[in-house]
């Protein structure tokens, strides 16, 4: 499982920068628009897999990806 959270918080931090050289030119809700496919497709994918995961290193690692792509949102 480990593997697996980090791959998805690699990507999540790849399109947060990629996102973040863009923010400037599109408007406030296309980049809500961006963020929520994101997490929609990167974060929420197979969530039910982690839960009950006794580990709390990969929830707040998950935690963290999905407060960076908010703060790049707005």
């Amino acid at each position: 499982m480990n593997n697996h959270v980090n791959a998805v918080c690699k990507s999540v931090h790849y399109h947060s920068r990629t996102l973040c050289h863009i923010r400037s030119s599109i408007s406030e809700d296309m980049a809500k628009m961006v963020g929520c496919a994101l997490a929609g497709s990167r974060l929420d994918y197979a969530n039910s897999v982690l839960f009950g995961a006794t580990q709390k290193k990969n929830s707040s690692k998950l935690q963290k990806a999905q407060n960076l792509l908010a703060r790049v949102v707005t």
